[in-house]
């Protein structure tokens, strides 16, 4: 669907980005996830032709049309001064409908997005979620095949934020759609099929999240102990990594399953436990960690 091969740009002495190979699989979620200034935003104007890259190239599947690409950006795009429906209505006509065809096509819109009851509200009076909720389906009208959003959620509650991601795996799911988003929310990279992590932008370490969780991840035990001194002698004993703090000893094991004999084999020693699985979020951290450990000098 999509290939992106060696592409960098540049402003002034920053390298916004540089040598960035990646490819979108045709009716995947694909996701770059990192902080601001990464690049991110970046990407997505050079994918969408507001800015041309300095060098690389940019290859979108030869069968698929410029209109077909549907793109939500960061910022609100649309009139304060409309209603919900009135903002989609007019993008409708512009995208060439007739005024009944773009009617259908509001009203099929805000039905699936839950909207119909407030289609008459002032978009600049709107919630945030609202509001975001709009702008995607304006990016909808001419029914794209491949959707680009630019930090979606950013700034919503988690009700709101739940349901625009809920909305997007229908899209997936129901219609085979092809998305691709940015976002610096951790955890929203547990719904995709592909996350890529990125840093001052490069990209420091991609996969699917089950492949990142195994590879820079564990699932963590942890114990606080009646003495502490007694369950670090077992831990070293038994050779199994640890590390600890002023009440808790934090242990690393592939899944649940090994804490049980850990548990076992300690529980007189033990006051309290509990048992962290392996998240994206410690992904993150150890590649923060990382690159941390890589720029001291």
């Amino acid at each position: 669907m999509l290939e992106v091969r060696h592409l960098s740009k540049r402003f002034g002495d920053v390298q916004a980005v540089e040598d960035l190979s990646f490819t979108v699989k045709e009716g995947s979620t694909f996701a770059f996830l990192g902080t601001n200034g990464a690049g991110k935003s970046t990407v997505i104007h050079m994918l969408i032709g507001l800015l041309n890259p300095d060098s690389g190239e940019i290859t979108f599947d030869e069968n698929m049309r410029q209109e077909e690409i549907g793109v939500v950006f960061q910022s609100h795009r649309l009139d304060d001064v409309f209603t919900l429906e009135e903002n989609l209505l007019v993008r409708a006509q512009l995208y060439g409908m007739d005024k009944l065809e773009a009617k259908e096509r509001v009203v099929e819109l805000l039905e699936v997005m839950n909207l119909t009851s407030k289609r008459h509200r002032i978009y600049g009076e709107c919630s945030g979620g609202e509001k975001r909720k709009t702008d995607i389906l304006r990016a909808l009208l001419h029914r794209p095949r491949f959707l680009i959003l630019d930090e979606p959620t950013t700034g919503l509650d988690a009700e709101s934020r739940e349901e625009i991601w809920a909305f997007l795996k229908k899209l997936q799911t129901d219609f085979g759609m092809t998305i691709f988003l940015t976002t610096h929310y951790i955890e929203e990279a547990e719904y995709v099929d592909y996350v890529v992590i990125m840093h001052e932008g490069k990209i420091e370490v991609e996969g699917t999240p089950n492949q990142l969780r195994q590879t820079y991840s564990k699932t963590v035990l942890t114990i606080i102990p009646k003495k502490i001194e007694a369950l670090l002698t077992f831990l070293t004993a038994h050779s199994l990594p640890f590390f600890q703090d002023s009440r808790a000893v934090h242990i690393e094991i592939e899944n649940s399953k090994e804490a049980i004999p850990i548990l076992y084999q300690t529980m007189a020693n033990i006051t309290d436990f509990s048992i962290e699985k392996a998240s994206l979020e410690r992904v993150f951290l150890q590649v923060t960690k990382q690159i941390k450990n890589r720029v001291k000098p």
